[in-house]
């Protein structure tokens, strides 16, 4: 277990170190191409389709923690029929949605507020829905790798290929291309990704066959209620994200959406640098928990709760302090914000550090499904909620409703968890 902690520890370090770069790379490049205004039309036209592939649909996560337990009892045969029936159904619903967002291709043009976009950026927008249904393909093919026992090898391939579209799509940007053509470099390394995985998919899980024939209704229906709830889980949390970026930008124009999307961006490092062990304790949780072993099962609970305590609330300070200056200099000035809207991310910033890694280890075992429909609810009023608040105190106003689900939903756990509900 120690051996296995660690090697998982360090991909998901990897990991992190990977992701945090793009995020501290990224933003700051592309405002200097295309400057605060178009980088904030990016940010709401990529908004939408990214709601999309942060879901992953749901079952890649319930399937991933139901395969890894099937294989800690042994049962192969069982994991088998989980992973084909799983990717059925993703098919499916994934072909709908191309079907169904084929729609916008017959537009001429949209308007969000007071920002008119172009043809070619709403063919932009179809390519990333395709780019996100890819996500979740490759998604559900790294999780069937770390059910297998592969996490640390398959999560260091993937992110790394994975800041590999970030980096080409800041290289089109440079040399002068458009949305489309951004989307499109996204597309292709994503296929990139994918082939790779199944490569290693094949030698490290020959058993693992695509096909029909271990699918069964049943097993779809069993992971329905486990599945939409992860679903709704990472699908409230992109609607936070996006969701306010989107009010902000809508209704103060697309500076304010840029600013809200940098800071809040930068405010989460913290929750990536603690989510390096969240995510490599959940293949170990999973398993402990199939094989009923309670002192692995409360060692990695202990651990988790030291990280939030002595890395979470202190680093949630020293963003309040120093977080304008960090944000100015990652931006070479072009994003300024108020000390105020600043204290207010910090503040939410730990509040949602004391619900999230507790909520992957109830994702770890499949035991979510009344946390995510809390969630859920929690977001979608305070994203009503905001519309008036935005327009009444301004960027304050979205710092005030992200602390307030925050706050609930941390309150709303630890009630789930005291009723023994899960």
């Amino acid at each position: 277990m120690k051996k296995a902690l660690i090697l998982n520890n360090i991909a998901s370090a990897g990991s992190i170190f990977w992701r945090i770069c793009g995020q501290l790379l990224l933003p700051p490049l592309l405002m200097a191409v295309w400057g605060t205004d178009r980088y904030g039309e990016w940010l709401l036209i990529a908004s939408i389709p990214m709601l999309l592939s942060v879901t992953d649909l749901g079952f890649t996560d319930a399937a991933s923690a139901e395969m890894l337990m099937e294989l800690a009892k042994g049962n192969r045969n069982k994991a088998l029929g989980i992973f084909q029936s799983t990717l059925l159904l993703i098919v499916g619903v994934s072909s709908f949605i191309c079907l169904l967002m084929s729609g916008i291709l017959f537009l001429d043009h949209v308007n969000i507020g007071s920002i008119a976009f172009s043809r070619d950026d709403i063919l932009a927008i179809y390519l990333l829905v395709f780019y996100s249904i890819l996500q979740i393909f490759s998604r559900f093919v790294l999780g069937t790798l770390k059910a297998g026992g592969y996490y640390a090898a398959s999560t260091l391939v993937y992110d790394v290929i994975q800041f590999s579209e970030g980096i080409s799509m800041f290289v089109v940007a440079r040399l002068g291309g458009s949305f489309l053509m951004c989307g499109a470099v996204y597309v292709a390394i994503r296929l990139v990704n994918i082939a790779v995985l199944l490569v290693m998919q094949k030698r490290a899980l020959p058993w693992l066959l695509f096909g029909t024939r271990q699918a069964s209704r049943g097993e779809i229906l069993r992971l329905t209620a486990p599945a939409l709830a992860a679903m709704a889980i990472p699908l409230a949390l992109a609607m936070n994200f996006q969701g306010m970026v989107w009010i902000a930008g809508s209704v103060l124009g697309p500076t304010a959406a840029a600013v809200v999307g940098t800071v809040r961006t930068a405010s989460r490092v913290v929750i990536q640098l603690i989510g390096i062990f969240s995510r490599a304790a959940m293949p170990l949780y999973s398993a402990s928990y199939a094989t009923e072993d309670k002192r692995t099962q409360n060692l990695l609970q202990r651990i988790n709760t030291y990280l939030t305590v002595f890395l979470l609330v202190p680093g949630g300070i020293l963003f309040a302090v120093i977080g304008n200056a960090l944000v100015s200099l990652w931006t070479h000035g072009k994003i300024q914000s108020d000390q105020d809207f600043l204290v207010l991310m910090a503040i939410a910033t730990v509040l949602h550090g004391i619900w999230f890694f507790r909520c992957n280890l109830l994702l770890a075992i499949n035991q979510h499904t009344q946390f995510a429909l809390l969630l859920t609810v929690l977001t979608a009023l305070a994203l009503i909620a905001a519309i008036p608040a935005v327009h009444a105190w301004g960027l304050d106003g979205v710092g005030g409703m992200v602390i307030g689900l925050e706050l609930l939903t941390v309150l709303g756990l630890f009630r789930l968890q005291y009723k023994g509900a899960g």
